[in-house]
């Protein structure tokens, strides 16, 4: 993927938009109908639709750049339309049997330690909290609901950008 590109998303209901660079760090956000966000629910569920439509753009760039794109659109259209079942990776053998056998021969399985999510963020006025995933996605959105009824488009812009800023900046 080229260096400085950058993808969008937009919510279904077209009221916000996120902007992220190929590292998945949100660079801008824009309010474009605020009536729809002045609830708590619908405003994290904006944030989140958007997040992950430009994070899609994201992933597609990637696999496009890579020339995969083609052969992974055609697989999940398969899977979409019920002609191939979806398939998840093998897991290791965990019955009785095989981990004694495992131990026997001084081989265990060593399972991946889950990298630990950051812990919840704030924007700088307080009224916003956004949790992350580990892998950077968003989890959780918690916003003040009687902040949200009469914030201005340029706070919650600045106060998203705040919450999600600091927990991509050590990253």
């Amino acid at each position: 993927m080229c260096s400085g590109m950058t993808f969008s998303g937009t919510d279904r209901n077209r009221s916000l938009s996120i902007t992220l660079d190929q590292d998945r760090r949100v660079i801008d956000v824009r309010v474009l109908e605020q009536d729809q966000l002045r609830n708590p629910v619908a405003f994290g569920d904006a944030l989140q639709e958007a997040f992950a439509v430009a994070d899609g753009e994201r992933i597609l760039a990637a696999l496009e750049a890579h020339g995969d794109a083609e052969d992974y659109l055609a697989r999940a259209e398969a899977t979409f339309t019920g002609q191939s079942p979806a398939q998840a990776p093998p897991r290791p053998d965990m019955s009785r049997g095989a981990s004694a056998a495992r131990r026997a021969a001084g081989t265990g399985v060593a399972l991946a330690a889950r990298p630990e999510p950051p812990p919840p963020l704030t924007s700088e006025n307080g009224y916003l909290t956004i949790q992350r995933g580990a892998d950077g996605r968003l989890m959780r959105v918690e916003a003040d609901a009687e902040w949200l009824s009469g914030a201005r488009p340029q706070h919650l812009q600045q106060a998203v950008l705040q919450a999600i800023r600091l927990g991509t900046e050590n990253r």
